[in-house]
């Protein structure tokens, strides 16, 4: 039997990972295929839908167990040997290192109770997150591999597990492990691979750029008629709604903004949004499931979606709001360059923008002929078409997998 293991922080469970149930519509080549929310706590309830025939066997990572179970760990000790001698140690990262191999040894521990490891002759884990998840799928090889399993360890990667300086004391540990074990590293983004391949040049060959996409919901080019901004996030600091709010409070012109998701920022945002001048109008919808968000897309009026986060990988939003044709405003951060192409399906801000630097790339877009215009909302379609497609991405992806 050929068993895919796929190892994902709450997905089914919970919120978040919204995007996987796209992806694994085009699982293929493996008689069986079972997903391990490594982050459930007691009292989550599963919240998606599986495909049909696949199976949900949730583990946990956080919580039970304690450090003196992994601080005398040969792998731990060389990590924290290399911090010491490259003097890069500190208290705090000596933490997130333990934390982390403890939670990636509590997930081991519940992965080796999976069923079918024992009848399977092939197993491919693969690791949503390049982060404790994908140390355990290492652990996991490991003990299949004593016990003659043919295995594969691959590992996607996105923004916060590439990018060492956005992390909490600078620091993502074990690394070099985690290269050592993954037989491929599949970064979302151009962007995020160059970076791989920087820090880690020793691995280069194990790291192969595949994108994420989204499904063809069809098309609704841009529209103004009525100038509409439409966002959708979760409200969170990384997200900066505040900053469009801020920026609105220059506009001198007739705005709807629309805002889709909720979050522990919203109340602050709304208080914002409640100040803005008698142009702006301001719309919160809250929270919605991905199918209505496409039927709200295929409905309404929207003249440019914008996106202002200070770190992306590329943003799964910008490309639902890019296949339906409409423009898009963002600022150039992580990968988000190879979707947003300035003056040609969008314009790009710097990730540290003026609010009227914002409110100059609205007018840009307001400005526009009719026939300029338009050219934008095909190109922001056929830029999605070319290199965010599900059907394209997904398929040449799992067909890289089941090899």
């Amino acid at each position: 039997m050929n068993l895919l293991v796929l190892l994902t922080s709450s997905f089914p469970y919970g919120k978040g990972e919204e995007f996987l149930a796209n992806e694994l519509n085009y699982i293929s080549g493996f008689d069986r295929a079972v997903v391990c929310p490594c982050g459930v706590k007691p009292g989550d309830i599963q919240t998606k839908r599986l495909k049909s025939g696949m199976e949900c066997f949730p583990v946990s990572g956080c919580g039970g167990g304690s450090y003196a179970r992994v601080i005398f760990n040969k792998n731990v000790i060389k990590e924290m040997a290399s911090l010491l001698f490259s003097g890069r140690f500190s208290a705090g990262r000596a933490h997130e290192l333990l934390f982390f191999a403890k939670n990636a040894a509590n997930i081991y521990a519940s992965l080796k109770n999976l069923p079918y490891l024992k009848d399977a002759g092939s197993v491919t884990i693969y690791s949503y997150w390049f982060y404790d998840e994908a140390a355990a799928g290492a652990l996991l090889k490991g003990c299949l591999e004593k016990h003659g399993k043919r295995v594969r360890l691959v590992s996607r990667a996105h923004g916060f597990d590439i990018h060492a300086e956005r992390a909490k004391y600078g620091y993502l540990p074990m690394r070099s492990f985690l290269f050592k074990n993954c037989d491929r590293v599949f970064p979302c983004s151009f962007d995020g691979g160059a970076v791989l391949k920087k820090e880690f040049p020793a691995y280069a060959d194990k790291v192969r750029v595949s994108r994420l996409g989204t499904e063809d919901h069809g098309v609704k080019y841009g529209s103004r008629k009525k100038f509409r901004i439409v966002s959708c996030s979760y409200i969170v600091p990384v997200k900066r709604l505040n900053l469009i709010a801020e920026a609105l409070g220059k506009a001198d012109f007739p705005v709807i903004w629309t805002h889709i998701g909720s979050g522990p920022l919203e109340q602050e945002v709304r208080s914002a949004a409640a100040a803005l001048p008698e142009c702006v109008r301001c719309e919160f919808k809250g929270a919605m499931e991905n199918a209505e968000i496409m039927d709200y897309y295929k409905k309404s009026d929207i003249s440019v979606f914008v996106n202002v986060s200070s770190s992306e990988g590329i943003p799964v939003s910008i490309m639902e709001a890019c296949s339906f044709g409409i423009p898009v405003v963002a600022t150039g951060v992580g990968g988000t360059r190879e979707i947003v192409r300035e003056g040609e399906n969008g314009f790009l801000l710097d990730k540290d923008f003026t609010a009227d630097e914002f409110i100059d790339k609205l007018k840009a877009v307001r400005d526009l002929s009719d026939t300029e215009y338009e050219r934008m909302c095909k190109k922001s379609r056929l830029i999605w078409q070319d290199g965010f497609s599900a059907e394209k991405n997904y398929g040449e992806f799992y067909g890289v997998l089941a090899k």
